[in-house]
C-alpha cells in the first residue's frame, strides 16, 4: 500500500500526495491522453492538464484524504494541503 508524503521539491513543493500512482497513456483521435491508476482504489483518472477537466488526479486524492483514507498528522503538519 502506499503512503502519504509531502514533495520537496519542484512546482508542487510542499504539497501533501498519495506515492504509488501508475501512469500510463492512451491515443486517441485527438493525440495522446494521460492517465493514472489510483494506489488506493485502482481508479483509472485523468492525468493531462490538456483534457477539458484537466489533471484530475490530486483532485482524486483529496476526496481520498476527506472519506476513506486520512492523511496522518505529522504528514499533514510537514505539508501544506492534501
Amino acid at each position: 500500500m502506499s503512503k502519504w508524503f509531502v514533495i520537496q521539491s519542484g512546482e508542487h513543493a510542499g504539497l501533501v500526495h498519495m506515492g504509488g500512482w501508475m501512469k500510463t497513456a492512451i491515443q486517441t483521435v485527438d493525440g495522446w491522453l494521460a492517465l493514472s491508476v489510483c494506489p488506493r482504489c485502482s481508479a483509472l483518472v485523468i492525468a493531462d492538464d490538456r483534457h477539458a477537466y484537466g489533471d484530475r488526479t490530486w483532485a482524486h486524492e483529496q476526496w481520498h484524504a476527506a472519506t476513506d483514507w486520512p492523511v496522518p498528522t505529522d504528514v499533514a503538519e510537514r505539508g501544506g494541503s492534501a
